[in-house]
């Protein structure tokens, strides 16, 4: 796996690399659907590292995926390196709407878009904290938060 970074664009996306590996294929050679669901997964566990945001709080609070909408263009094959940008889209309460973009070169080969609900150890939505919306507007690519 590739080191993270930081884009600076007019549209600020966090930025993380993904080998596709054998097992990430399927019998015909191309990364199998369901994949892309674990690539976003990395790619926003490592956004809240670093911002310094545990995966679940020391009170249990944490995020879980409450819609996701997947639009697959184009294949990704063995040892391809995949660049997902992930933008902020928008907060709002206990929400955030995060998109996902895996590119290979130039191309997009899978688009994300994900609801996100924040929510306590009982499963209860809770508003985010204003540390964490603050954190996260860095990564805005819409109008995230301003409402």
């Amino acid at each position: 796996m590739e080191a993270t970074r930081l884009m600076t664009d007019q549209e600020r996306y966090f930025i993380h690399k993904i080998r596709v590996y054998y097992a990430d294929t399927d019998a015909g050679g191309i990364v199998y659907h369901a994949r892309y669901l674990e690539f976003a997964e990395r790619c926003r566990s490592e956004l809240l590292r670093h911002i310094s945001h545990p995966l679940i709080s020391d009170g249990g609070n944490q995020f879980v995926v409450r819609k996701s909408q997947i639009e697959w263009r184009a294949p990704a094959r063995l040892d391809d390196l995949l660049v997902c940008r992930t933008g902020i889209e928008d907060i709002r309460g206990a929400r955030v709407t995060m998109r996902h973009e895996m590119l290979l070169g130039d191309s997009a080969v899978t688009v994300m878009v994900v609801e996100l609900a924040y929510v306590t150890a009982s499963h209860k939505p809770v508003r985010l904290p204003e540390a964490l919306i603050s954190a996260m507007r860095q990564f805005a690519v819409c109008d995230a938060g301003k409402r």
